[in-house]
């Protein structure tokens, strides 16, 4: 009997500890890109500003972009708790214990196709304009890109990625 109540206490502590112990060490693995590092790796009109560029730990740690031409609406939007309108990327870093985890993630992935030369792992979904992988140290990375009338967000995914696992 008190062998199966620690057990459990355990089970609890662990349960309770994880989703505050991951996003905390996926933060260390967080890469912020600069506006110069932004315009080296995504398409930007020229006339287009950046208009958010923030960090934040929601459920992981994501970093949002986005940029465009200038908008009257997005003082507006932003002050209402929204985000201007434009193109975007996101990043999202979340902490796995193992390589399973991965698989987990993907199983959620109904079109996810295998990405060669990038991290331990990593597919490319085209319904989500999502590259996920996972690094050696088992963080993993999502990189989702949504920018307007371009032609190879998974190039445009995988450039930052690169650089992302450059970087860190």
């Amino acid at each position: 009997m008190k062998k199966s109540i620690l057990k459990a206490l355990a089970t609890l502590t662990v349960a309770l500890v994880l989703p505050i112990a991951s996003p905390s060490l996926a933060q260390e693995g967080v890469t912020v890109l600069s506006e110069a590092d932004l315009r080296s790796l995504v398409t930007f009109g020229p006339a287009a500003q950046l208009k958010l560029a923030e960090c934040e730990t929601k459920s992981y740690p994501t970093c949002t972009y986005i940029w465009g031409l200038p908008d009257s609406g997005d003082a507006a939007r932003m002050a209402l708790g929204g985000k201007p309108d434009g193109d975007k990327l996101l990043t999202i870093f979340a902490q796995a214990r193992s390589l399973a985890d991965f698989d987990r993630v993907l199983g959620s992935y109904k079109d996810a196709v295998p990405v060669e030369n990038l991290g331990v792992a990593a597919v490319w979904s085209d319904a989500r304009d999502q590259l996920s992988l996972i690094t050696v140290d088992n963080l993993i990375i999502h990189v989702y890109v949504q920018i307007w009338k371009l032609d190879d967000p998974k190039a445009t995914a995988m450039r930052v990625a690169d650089f992302l696992l450059a970087a860190s």
